[in-house]
């Protein structure tokens, strides 16, 4: 999946420092390419942005 097509989706996420997240992505930035920012709403309403190489796991939340 291309990392814009995660937009607007729901996701999990797990990262290398050992941080989970869950919430709904707001934005792909690649405008630093080959580094990819990804920034979402978390599940508390804050907003939380990593960068692509740092992503362990990431996988779509359904039936939410």
């Amino acid at each position: 999946m291309e990392w814009k097509e995660w937009q607007g989706k729901r996701i999990f996420v797990q990262l290398k420092s050992g941080g989970v997240y869950s919430g709904e992505v707001i934005d792909i930035d690649n405008s630093a390419n080959p580094i990819i920012f990804i920034t979402i709403i978390d599940k508390f309403g804050e907003r939380v942005s990593f960068v692509n190489s740092e992503i362990i796991k990431i996988v779509e939340e359904r039936g939410k």
